[in-house]
């Protein structure tokens, strides 16, 4: 039917279901920000909210569960599980110290080349739950304020997101829906076109800028064992 008042029932529920979104989005904003509910279950309710105000049907309520770039992303934290629990990042934290020695150059330089490589495979989240507690273990041993490596840790992991498809979910769903609408995937390595002079450009800055820009602080106290930590994070995220 063309006729006017179809249109305008058309137009009237079509706004109805935007407003029911936004109230739903805007519900999980608040309970996210209340922290007491577990992460899961609210994920999982907002799913089945829209279900049952009738904005998305049952596949579409369910679909993302499926999804490949889900799958595939969750597989990501996985491994950065493995990589923590077979030690892999404490070896990582050892080569760093070994090669650094007392050179502040060499330190920023080293820890910022593992944790872009480590990230690029394993995505921001997932580098900076495994290798937190070595950044601040380093910083210990090689008595330097923790505050002059964790800024520029973080820094590192946010460019290395950038060499490789794998580096940040963003990528892997702009490639996803590139395979669909624009005929074809992007490569591995495509995106390192942009993320090897940004890596660069960002540990110049650091090395160059940071000791004068970044706060010299430390904690009153550490922990005498980080280990669990990192574990800690993973379940967090």
């Amino acid at each position: 039917c063309d006729c006017g008042a179809c249109e305008n029932r058309g137009i009237t529920a079509a706004m109805s279901d935007s407003a029911i979104t936004f109230a739903v989005v805007g519900a999980v904003v608040v309970l996210f920000i209340w922290n007491r509910l577990p992460v899961v279950l609210v994920a999982l309710g907002t799913a089945l909210a829209l279900y049952f105000t009738g904005v998305l049907d049952l596949g579409q309520a369910l679909g993302g569960l499926g999804d490949p770039v889900v799958v595939f992303i969750a597989a990501l934290f996985v491994v950065s599980a493995g990589l923590e629990a077979t030690g892999v990042t404490a070896w990582a934290g050892q080569f760093v110290v070994a090669k650094a020695g007392e050179s502040r150059v060499r330190l920023l330089v080293l820890l910022g080349l593992t944790t872009a490589l480590l990230t690029a495979v394993i995505t921001p989240n997932g580098a900076v739950a495994a290798l937190l507690p070595v950044a601040v273990v380093i910083a210990v041993r090689l008595k330097r304020p923790p505050s002059q490596l964790l800024m520029p840790f973080v820094f590192s992991s946010h460019a290395g997101s950038m060499l490789a498809l794998t580096g940040t979910p963003v990528s892997v769903l702009v490639s996803d829906v590139a395979a669909q609408s624009a005929g074809g995937a992007f490569g591995f390595f495509e995106f390192g076109i942009v993320g090897v002079p940004l890596l660069a450009g960002t540990i110049a800055i650091i090395v160059l800028f940071g000791e004068r820009l970044l706060p010299h602080r430390k904690g009153k106290s550490i922990p005498a064992d980080l280990s669990r930590h990192a574990r800690t994070l993973v379940e967090q995220y």
